[in-house]
């Protein structure tokens, strides 16, 4: 599996980043074999003059300058750097793989190309192991992205993703998973809150105490709060990243028997998440919310077929009884936890580019107004 490399760079690269701060071909060239092949806009510069010259030229026609964000380690001598590049080309800014391969401690070749979708991009998950989180790994892992998942215990596999054992209802865990990202991946980009879930009892208001109201808030609200407020400053000092927290259509459609404080709870994330996005986008990390409505994962199958006995009836009478009770899905059916993950596969997509502050709703048009 694909690795974030320490901060520490190969001496190779770190000197051709620091060419870059220079403006010095020289020194750049000095990092290269004298065989050393670079490839770049279609087309390949070979030896050491000729990439002296290449880099003369494109400071001379862009007047760039390059800021890394993340370096991957594929082998022991092929390395993928994730850069932001800003100069004088039509948008003035774009994220650029560069792709090392090293050979004796120099560089042997060296492409630079556009991103495939989120490759370079590091992202943490949270409840990654189950449902939506499940699948927002495997989507992300699927797009190109190297990525840390959480729940409070191991799975029997993470496919793809790298794990951290952590409780995140508790300021402890919270704490162990940020310092997981930076040993794991010395940094994130995208971070997707989708812990969360309910274990008050039904009876409405009256059967809610203070015990039940805390754990409600403890993990459907602090979670985000914490590992936002660790992980932000970082996201922040390179300039961009996107956050993702996954609220209900429950804060605007509260079953008052059952879910008042769930409700509740999550209503309080996407009004924070309001907040946050207007504090944070303009310094280059966008914040989103994502408002799945009843979604069909292992929980919620386990929870028809219950159904199911106790009425007497088969699994389709029972889902119809469940979609009655939300006051119908017009779609006929819940969303899956795949159709959820698409949709945050985009969000955090540079296709997502202009998106921040805003709420989507998926939910197979439960809720009744726009």
């Amino acid at each position: 599996m694909t690795q974030t490399t320490s901060p520490a760079y190969p001496d190779a690269i770190a000197h051709y980043l620091a060419s870059h701060e220079g403006a010095d071909p020289a020194q750049l060239a000095s990092s290269f074999h004298e065989d050393a092949v670079v490839k770049d806009e279609g087309a390949v510069h070979r030896g050491r003059a000729p990439i002296a010259e290449w880099r003369r030229a494109a400071q001379a026609r862009y007047r760039f300058r390059l800021t890394p964000l993340g370096l991957l380690k594929d082998s022991a001598e092929t390395f993928r750097l994730l850069a932001r590049v800003e100069g004088s080309f039509p948008g003035g800014r774009a994220e650029l793989i560069h792709v090392f391969t090293l050979r004796d401690g120099l560089v042997a070749s060296l492409e630079i190309r556009s991103p495939v979708e989120l490759e370079g991009r590091r992202a943490l998950v949270t409840g990654g192991t189950k449902g939506i989180g499940k699948a927002v790994v495997a989507q992300l892992v699927q797009a190109g992205a190297t990525v840390l998942t959480t729940a409070r215990s191991r799975p029997e596999a993470t496919v793809g993703a790298a794990f951290v054992a952590a409780d995140i209802s508790t300021a402890d865990g919270c704490t162990e998973v940020a310092q997981a990202v930076q040993r794991t991946l010395q940094g994130v980009d995208i971070v997707v809150h989708v812990a969360g879930g309910s274990s008050a009892p039904s009876g409405g208001f009256a059967v809610l105490g203070d015990d039940e109201w805390q754990r409600e808030l403890d993990l459907n609200l602090y979670p985000a709060v914490r590992l936002d407020r660790a992980l932000l400053p970082g996201m922040l000092a390179q300039g961009g990243g996107v956050v993702v927290h996954v609220t209900s259509i429950q804060r605007q459609l509260p079953l008052p028997d059952a879910t008042t404080a769930y409700a509740a709870a999550k209503a309080a994330l996407s009004t924070y998440s309001k907040s946050l996005s207007k504090e944070v986008s303009p310094r280059g990390v966008r914040v989103v919310r994502v408002s799945p409505g009843w979604v069909e994962t292992e929980a919620a199958v386990a929870l028809v077929e219950r159904l199911a006995v106790s009425n007497g009836t088969d699994s389709d009478g029972a889902r119809k009884m469940l979609m009655d009770s939300l006051g119908g899905i017009p779609l006929g059916r819940p969303s899956r936890p795949e159709e959820v993950a698409q949709l945050i596969g985009f969000l955090v997509s540079s296709r997502a580019g202009a998106i921040t502050g805003t709420e989507h709703v998926i939910d197979g048009g439960t809720v009744p107004t726009a």
